[in-house]
């Protein structure tokens, strides 16, 4: 389950972002890929913080191109005016002092929560992992415990039992049943 949750956080860490400069020629941001419902992030001292919330124009190969971000710096929304210009008809004329209609594209509310949900579900089976991990440590733990209090018992059960060893004065108190040996040893002592 470790590992699982090792994979799924090493997996933002290997993705591999694209960068984009907005009009303002200065600002640089970084993302997975220019989708709705993808974090997007600005490049500030060579640390990537969340975009902030607002309308974003790109330059450069991306001219044309607008993402509006939420608070979270998450892409709400993707407005590319390339794919209606290139789609107008040449033979159509048009008024050039009217502006394309931006095709935007959004997610409902719905395709939000699943993939928040998603999102959630994933963690939660890690979550999930590590309590039942947890609470295998807790039950050998216990296990361990209550064998340590056992052996202690035993311990000292076996420490207040009478020694088997007879002391060399002890071993010589019958003195009916000597033999000349012990006899000698004990008058020696």
């Amino acid at each position: 389950m470790i590992a699982e949750m090792k994979q799924a956080f090493s997996k933002k860490e290997a993705s591999k972002f694209d960068q984009a400069t907005l009009v303002d020629g200065v600002t640089v941001i970084e993302y997975e890929s220019l989708e709705v419902g993808m974090p997007v992030f600005v490049v500030a001292d060579g640390e990537m913080i969340p975009a902030p919330e607002g309308t974003h124009a790109l330059s450069g190969d991306m001219e044309g191109v607008s993402i509006v971000v939420d608070a979270d710096g998450i892409i709400t929304e993707v407005i590319d005016t390339r794919e209606q210009a290139q789609s107008a008809d040449p033979g159509d004329e048009q008024d050039d002092t009217q502006e394309a209609e931006p095709v935007a594209q959004s997610m409902s509310a719905e395709d939000v929560e699943n993939i928040i949900n998603a999102k959630f579900e994933s963690f939660t089976k890690a979550v999930e992992g590590l309590a039942e991990m947890t609470k295998a440590i807790a039950e050998n733990n216990t296990q361990l415990v209550n064998e340590l209090s056992s052996l202690k018992t035993e311990f000292e059960s076996f420490k207040a039992q009478p020694s088997v060893e007879t002391r060399e004065s002890e071993r010589f108190s019958k003195v009916g049943n000597l033999t000349a040996r012990q006899a000698f040893l004990l008058k020696s002592k």
